[in-house]
């Protein structure tokens, strides 16, 4: 589904960016590039991306969709900007020079996709946000806002707030020229176990998808590209690179994929990152079922995909399924080298290559990063004091107050003393080392941190009360104990280190290294400071959880008051010191239920979580490839039970039910009504329903002002078989005391995350065909429930709805239908001439390279006709040489043979000559001696 009012906002927003930087729009390409007709702006994104991959050769269009390592030397070049942020450390340990954005025009880290100057295509640079943003492949973090932690965030139930969070991080990724933000994570909290549950909004699937919606818009309108990840699976850290997971059908549509179905719907994000786990049976980023089956077929998404950091195992099947690009500075399923062979055996064709990077560069053109590169700071964009307020306000309304007997909180000026006791990593410094490992589990950068005791003395001074606050850092439980007993108030503060790559080992609180460099070697054991402070001055202590989500409390009935804060950012100590002395009134809401033992729900056994090995006939084990071991495979058995979904379908009681918070007022629920769209009323089986308005009042009937987020579930007719509440809706309402508000939610059949239907699968048993099947409508009796949380809804109310059409709205239903498909006739006939346009494109293109083949081909045969012709020409000089060699040799020994005829007839000669003088001589010697006689 193209959202293209999100399109024009977003170009919109570029504009209003740009002029306000000084960047004249008008100055923009209109074609008068010459040679690069696709930066002609007056040309669709579309139409420039069809010219640009016309003219890119072959081994541009691979580089384009598989990273690699490249450094200095192979750009000749490090870009020399004004860097308005201190410098910091490179993660390689190296110092990053003052006035430079080191790294930025090579990789680093291989969060980048390098790009081609002659082309004007922009090398994109992409960052991790989390909880703020870091500084990516450019080596060094410039300072950002620290947020509390996601679950934080989705606790406040509150949509403004979450899109407040995604302008931040859109603001300054952008900022710190990023193209491409690595957010918002929204797999689902499945269980307790999760290392990055700190990431993760919540275990329910609406609160999820309503949350990063709000997010990616908010990051989006900034001119950063959202990635939602990871789809999908990415439910534990345990051996992650090579696990699989074997999810029901009807879990994994209407469970984990249902938030980015919403986000993908609702918000239209420009990218999505694939997981590391095989999901079903096929590894998530090498999935046609996931990747483009649910994602682009029924989905609509038309962004590209990126893979987690060597998350391809399969070269033609990662390109086969749609996965844009790799995520990896040194890959080895998907190389350069083996993409050209998968082009060279004929497993992959051109086109597949073209499919790859089409709506990267549509994407990248629509929201004006291809003619606008991000190359340098914009520290003019970001206001730190304004973002340090909203972060401090994200803190106050996300965390939760669990328990308060008889008013223990807030606090006043009545004690003298406070006990602030907790390691430092939760309760001093609240970061360590400095800059690094803050309270909400990041690698960001702040500004500043407010500690929690510089945060109580803040709110002390402001309210005039006289009371001292003396911080102890837990090393010496028997200390703490001794500091709690004298003390008038203890603040006991304690938490949990989640990380990403492991899992957590225990529900309980374990023990802190105060130096992660150290090897474990400083380590505070949580669990004995506990039982200390608490045998010591129980009666007077209040809890603080910085926790990324569920914790054991086997010391809950001996306390009055416990707070759960997450990991609150960087404005920790303010937040956490409004709300314990009133200044703020609690109004989190758990975004995950708290159980109340090590092994429950959908973790109840270890084929759940983390898994039981099987030989597959794949690498399973540690690493990114495995170590050979049997493949890890986990079982969702649970199915759509899951979370508060367990607790109410097997009538169990958590510790806390999904959706609690207490205040310091108090609500009151009342007139409720529901009424169905397009119908007659509910109760006598109302027909042509297409939604149902819920409307009923909260009043705050306490003494001081507070904020309650009404939830409205729902429970589908008994076709659906599923006994259990959903959350369909929910709204924050801000009331004085004594103030009454009617609030009214719509639950439209249309809304995408399908609150009136159930999936059914086409093959229940048949796991790998998971994404087939259909969404269903019940007709039937539904329960609408209203409250404060999934087990406090005191307003219900069964309503009886049929949604097929009323015989008496067919033809108005008729003319529309006919409307729709006049208009998706219309809408083909484009695709079509497109697609034909496209056609004739590809058709001369080939044509092109039919006639320079042709040409080279001529050229070869010429070569090849003047190469023989030279061979022939040398054949024939040799044997005239060799001929005329033959007949000198000839003629020499003809000469030789005549001189020796000559010699010899002259020897002849000379025999007879002197036999002649001998007769001559003979005839005269007789002759004289006969005269002598």
């Amino acid at each position: 589904m193209k959202m293209k009012k999100r399109i024009s906002s977003v170009l919109l927003t570029a504009a209003i960016s740009m002029s306000t930087l000084g960047i004249p729009v008008n100055a923009m390409s209109d074609g008068t590039e010459g040679n690069r007709p696709w930066m002609n702006t007056q040309l669709s994104a579309e139409e420039r991306t069809e010219l640009l991959l016309d003219e890119m050769k072959m081994e541009q269009k691979i580089q384009q969709i598989a990273t690699s390592r490249f450094n200095e030397n192979d750009t000749g070049k490090t870009v020399v900007i004004n860097n308005p942020y201190k410098a910091t450390e490179y993660r390689n340990g190296e110092f990053a020079p003052q006035g430079t954005l080191p790294g930025c025009e090579f990789q680093d880290t291989g969060r980048q996709i390098r790009g081609i100057e002659e082309l004007g295509i922009p090398t994109i640079r992409m960052t991790n946000s989390g909880t703020g943003v870091m500084g990516g492949s450019c080596g060094n973090n410039p300072e950002a806002t620290g947020l509390p932690s996601t679950p934080g965030l989705a606790a406040s139930f509150d949509r403004d707030l979450n899109y407040e969070a995604g302008r931040i991080l859109g603001e300054e990724a952008r900022a710190f020229a990023h193209h491409v933000l690595l957010g918002p994570s929204m797999n689902l909290i499945r269980h307790p176990y999760g290392g990055r549950a700190f990431e993760y909004f919540s275990e329910d699937p609406y609160l999820t998808g309503a949350m990063a919606t709000e997010q990616v818009k908010g990051i989006q309108e900034q001119g950063v590209q959202a990635q939602l990840k990871h789809l999908a699976g990415n439910e534990q850290e345990t051996e992650r690179n090579t696990m699989g997971g074997e999810i029901p059908s009807k879990a994994m549509n209407e469970l984990y994929m249902l938030p980015f179905e919403m986000t993908v719907k609702d918000a239209d994000p420009a990218s999505v990152m694939c997981s590391y786990p095989m999901v079903n049976s096929t590894f998530a980023c090498e999935s046609p079922e996931l990747l483009q089956e649910a994602l682009r077929d029924n989905w609509g998404f038309d962004g590209w995909v990126m893979s987690d950091r060597r998350a391809v195992h399969d070269t033609v099947g990662a390109i086969k399924a749609g996965m844009n690009v790799e995520l990896d500075w040194a890959p080895q399923n998907y190389t350069l080298e083996k993409i050209q062979e998968a082009l060279d055996s004929g497993l992959v064709t051109e086109d597949d290559i073209d499919n790859l990077l089409r709506p990267r560069y549509i994407k990248m053109i629509e929201i004006g990063q291809m003619d606008h590169p991000y190359d340098k700071f914009l520290p003019e964009i970001v206001d730190p004091m304004a973002n340090g307020a909203s972060a401090r306000k994200m803190a106050e309304e996300g965390s939760v107050l669990l328990k308060n007997d008889n008013g223990f909180l807030p606090l006043n000026g009545e004690p003298k003393s406070i006990a602030l006791i907790g390691v430092e990593w939760f309760a001093g410094m609240a970061k360590l080392p400095e800059h690094s490992l803050k309270a909400n589990n990041t690698n960001v950068v702040t500004p500043y941190t407010v500690t929690p005791q510089e945060g109580l003395e803040n709110v002390i001074k402001e309210l005039g009360y006289d009371t001292k606050v003396t911080y102890n850092d837990g090393r010496d439980p028997k200390a703490a104990a001794m500091l709690a007993a004298e003390s008038d108030v203890v603040l006991l503060m304690v938490g949990d280190n989640p990380a990403e790559s492991r899992d957590r080992e225990t529900l309980g609180f374990p023990a802190i290294d105060l130096d992660p460099t150290a090897k474990g070697v400083d380590l505070v054991e949580q669990e004995p400071l506990i039982d200390a402070v608490l045998e010591a001055n129980a009666e007077k202590t209040a809890v603080i959880l910085k926790t990324s989500g569920t914790v054991l409390m086997p010391w809950l009935d001996k306390v009055p008051a416990v707070l759960e804060a997450w990991n609150p950012g960087m404005e920790d100590g303010n937040a956490v010191a409004n709300l314990l002395y009133g200044k703020v009134n609690p109004s989190g809401k758990l975004p995950m239920t708290f159980g109340a033992t090590e092994r429950e729900a959908a973790f109840a056994t270890e084929a759940q979580f983390p898994g039981t090995r099987k030989d597959t006939g794949n690498a399973g084990g540690p690493g990114a490839y495995g170590d050979g071991s049997d493949q890890l495979i986990t079982q969702y058995t649970e199915g759509l039970e899951m979370g508060n979904r367990w607790y109410e379908a097997n009538d169990v009681k958590p510790l806390f039910p999904f959706g609690y918070g207490l205040s310091y007022t108090t609500f009151k629920y009342d007139d409720l009504n529901v009424k169905v769209g397009r119908g007659s009323g509910p109760e006598n089986g109302g027909q042509g329903v297409s939604s149902i308005d819920v409307s009923f009042t909260v009043t705050n009937t306490g003494d001081v002002a507070g904020a309650e987020a009404a939830q409205v579930y729902l429970t589908l007719p008994d076709e659906a078989g599923e006994p259990f509440k959903r959350l369909v809706n929910f709204e924050k309402v801000d009331l004085e005391p004594g103030d009454s508000q009617q609030v009214t939610m719509r639950i439209d059949q249309a809304d995408s995350n399908h609150p009136f239907s159930y999936f059914i699968p086409a093959e229940p048993d048949n796991l790998a065909n998971w994404a087939d099947g259909e969404w269903a409508t019940a007709d039937g009796k539904y329960r609408v429930h209203v409250g404060g949380s999934s087990a406090d809804t005191p307003l219900e109310k069964s309503i009886t709805v049929n949604f097929k059409k009323p015989t008496a709205e067919k033809a108005e239903e008729q003319k529309r239908e006919e409307a729709k498909k006049a208009e998706e006739q219309k809408r083909e006939e484009a695709k079509k001439a497109e697609e034909q346009k496209r056609e004739e494109a590809k058709i001369a293109k080939e044509q092109k390279r039919e006639e320079a083949k042709k040409a080279k081909e001529q050229k070869r045969e010429e070569a090849k006709i003047a190469k023989e012709q030279k061979r022939e020409e040398a054949k024939k000089a040799k044997e005239q040489k060799h001929e005329e060699a033959k007949k000198a040799k000839e003629q020499k020994r003809e000469e030789a043979k005549k001189a020796e005829e000559q010699k010899h007839e002259a020897a002849k000669k000379a025999e007879e000559q002197k036999r002649e003088n001998w007769w001559n001589f003979s005839n005269w010697f007789t002759k004289l001696f006969t005269n002598f006689q």
